[in-house]
């Protein structure tokens, strides 16, 4: 994490994210539920689960605390990614959310993968640094209060195994 003094602010944001999330899930069936990686990994931040098929995806989550202070006011018309993220092939989803939470996007890293890596300098704890970033235009925006449909949209992409948009997803990966 390039923010150290944000963990307890980001990882109390994903408990709150999971917990409304699974609520949801309760109500509508159960069969997709959202875990969290408990042991920091410097990998993932835990997973979605499809339980019908035990079929899973990690996800990398993220509170910003720039250029996206609450719903409908994210500042840009592409979604950026780190390479370093995009990378670990065991990640599919990244999840941000608003700096109130009130809000939230999500692109598939296979969305991300058609585009090419540029370098673009990044704010961290320190300063900056040059970093390779994808982006994409191909992400949604929900509102927190419209977690049902983040919920039906990965209950369908797990029944139709279309992680991107357009094409199947590349790996799969069975709970042990």
């Amino acid at each position: 994490m390039y923010f150290a003094g944000k963990y307890k602010e980001h990882n109390d944001a994903l408990n709150r994210f999971m917990r409304t999330f699974n609520n949801y899930a309760f109500k509508n069936g159960n069969e997709v539920r959202m875990y969290l990686e408990h042991n920091e990994n410097y990998r993932d931040d835990g997973g979605i689960v499809y339980l019908p098929e035990n079929i899973k995806v990690l996800y990398d989550f993220e509170k910003r605390h720039n250029y996206y202070p609450t719903f409908d006011k994210f500042s840009f018309k592409e979604l950026g990614q780190f390479e370093r993220k995009i990378s670990k092939e065991e990640i599919h989803l990244s999840i941000q959310c608003s700096t109130d939470e009130t809000g939230f996007i999500y692109a598939w890293h296979n969305d991300f993968k058609n585009e090419p890596i540029r370098s673009i300098k990044s704010k961290t704890s320190t300063g900056y640094e040059s970093n390779g970033k994808r982006f994409t235009k191909n992400f949604k925006e929900l509102s927190s209060q419209s977690m049902n449909k983040f919920y039906f949209d990965l209950l369908h992409a797990f029944k139709l195994k279309k992680f991107v948009l357009d094409k199947p997803i590349i790996n799969q990966y069975k709970l042990l």
